[in-house]
């Protein structure tokens, strides 16, 4: 074979999908901008790949702007340049009122795990305390508009279900009655970020289409983290909104 069809051959199957789970991992709730990420040796073993694959992957991700190296201090996420808070914290429903739109949406799951040392951290817990995860399909006037999934202490909300939630077809209003946590606000980031193929098809957005990613935590008047967001946007049907230092999500009818 002839170096110039070496370098016009297309990668393996089996390698888009292993850098395909690599950005899977890199884009979860565990991995924000500017983290470090886990080395070539814990990354071979979580993804059942040689050192030199991982490498290649690496630089890659590196060359495409999505990560940097810095010397022997290891490999990092890009860092997002600005940061813009978006707040106050506002439920999907009262903002899809306010667009002129009906809300309604999709349960895709809730069940209580552990939480990892991140979103322990985020969340002023113990690691491998319960949290209770929940994640929805949000719509406007029935087409997807964002994909939201949240993480809250379990001590604090001990009772919850997934009937519960069903029902008052409002976490805040379901938070501030039933658990008394009102004047709730949020503290976040906004970035551009690939989506996974469940988000392509849960958002039917188009194929390769990046999404507008909304990671925050939510306080209590305390100043008490309740809940770690991670809301996936549809990049055609979402725009943020800032005004005057208060901020909200407008999302059309479409």
């Amino acid at each position: 074979m002839s170096t110039s069809e070496k370098q016009t051959r297309k990668p393996r199957k089996s390698y888009l999908e292993a850098r395909k789970r690599l950005l899977e991992i890199l884009h979860s709730p565990d991995f924000n901008s500017g983290d470090q990420i886990p080395a070539e040796r814990e990354l071979c073993e979580l993804l059942s790949l040689s050192r030199m694959t991982v490498r290649k992957l690496l630089a890659e991700l590196v060359e495409e702007g999505v990560l940097e190296r810095r010397g022997n201090q290891g490999t990092w996420l890009l860092d997002t340049p600005i940061e813009r808070p978006l707040q106050p914290a506002l439920g999907i429903g009262k903002i899809l009122e306010l667009n002129g739109a009906v809300p309604s949406s999709q349960l895709i799951y809730f069940h209580v795990s552990t939480a990892s040392a991140r979103i322990a951290r985020l969340l002023h817990i113990a690691e491998g305390d319960e949290v209770v995860m929940i994640k929805r399909l949000r719509l406007a006037d029935g087409q997807p508009f964002c994909l939201e999934t949240s993480y809250l202490p379990r001590a604090r909300v001990v009772d919850l279900s997934a009937e519960m939630l069903e029902e008052a077809g409002s976490l805040y209003r379901l938070l501030a009655e039933r658990y008394q946590i009102q004047d709730v606000y949020d503290e976040g980031t906004l970035r551009a970020a690939a989506m996974n193929e469940e988000e392509h098809q849960l958002l039917q957005a188009k194929p390769e289409s990046p999404a507008l990613v909304y990671r925050g935590v939510i306080y209590d008047r305390q100043r008490r983290p309740i809940e770690y967001l991670v809301s996936v946007n549809h990049p055609q049907r979402v725009a943020f909104r800032i005004n005057g230092g208060l901020n909200e999500v407008d999302a059309p009818a479409v």
